[in-house]
């Protein structure tokens, strides 16, 4: 069954989309609802639908900034309900990877259409994730297995050695990868000697050291160009993976030659 989620502010219209919409015969479900773009991001993260139809224009926060705001936490399709034919907002949703943008009020057939192009996708990654879980399962044992642990672990640290900044999760970077979080935290785990948190908090603090070595930004700026909203919290991170705090570095303490930020 296809999960699918309604984000849109107008109750008449969300509720005669799931009144009126023929679900179980497309082989879908209604799992949730929102009136705006911010319950929309949470519901998503809670919920992980397979399909979001949503409103562009919304309160608290818009259909476009939602989906830029939870971009890499879900793998989820969008269909994009909009009573805007504005060329800025469409080129944004292409931006984002909407499947669709439809006007309202939209038309049955085509709604169909997009949820069933939709839906096909779908149900591919869901056939791909089950081949991919199946292969590797028996490579696990096979003696080609760590060949192909080695590269699905190298491009898992490219992604973080050159995404640190964005919100990565260890299923982000599982569905970037088209392999299970179970199987990639594993190896991680396994072959590293530490978690995906931890390895990302590696590549965000080398950053940071090179940011304070070679450049004259603030403590507040680096941290929030490495991922860290909260610069207390980013001290107190840099502090317990290096053992000395930011200002000491910047002020010429050397980071030790053995240490692991150097042979990432």
């Amino acid at each position: 069954m296809i999960r699918v989620l309604l984000v849109e502010d107008e109750e008449l219209i969300r509720e005669g989309l799931k009144v009126t919409t023929p679900w179980q015969e497309w082989g879908m479900e209604v799992v949730g609802e929102a009136a705006d773009g911010e319950d929309g991001a949470r519901k998503i993260l809670e919920l992980r639908p397979d399909i979001v139809i949503t409103d562009v224009k919304m309160p608290k926060m818009n259909g476009l900034e939602m989906i830029e705001q939870i971009r890499g936490q879900t793998a989820c399709e969008y269909i994009i309900l909009s009573g805007y034919d504005e060329f800025s907002l469409v080129k944004q949703a292409i931006h984002l990877e909407v499947k669709e943008y439809l006007l309202k009020p939209v038309d049955d057939e085509e709604l169909k259409e997009a949820m069933e192009q939709a839906a096909g996708k779908v149900l591919r990654k869901r056939a791909l994730s089950q081949r991919l879980s199946r292969y590797e399962e028996e490579q696990e044992d096979s003696l080609d297995a760590r060949n192909i642990q080695d590269k699905y672990l190298d491009r898992a640290r490219k992604i973080l050695s050159e995404r640190y900044q964005e919100n990565l999760t260890l299923k982000s970077v599982a569905d970037a990868l088209f392999i299970s979080d179970s199987y990639l935290g594993k190896l991680f785990k396994n072959r590293t000697g530490y978690t995906f948190l931890e390895m990302l908090t590696f590549y965000r603090i080398r950053a940071a050291v090179e940011y304070l070595q070679k450049t004259d930004k603030k403590v507040y700026e680096i941290a929030y160009a490495i991922g860290y909203n909260d610069s207390k919290y980013f001290s107190r991170v840099f502090q317990r993976v290096t053992g000395m705090k930011p200002m000491e570095l910047k002020n010429g303490h050397p980071l030790p030659e053995d240490h692991i930020l150097r042979h990432l």
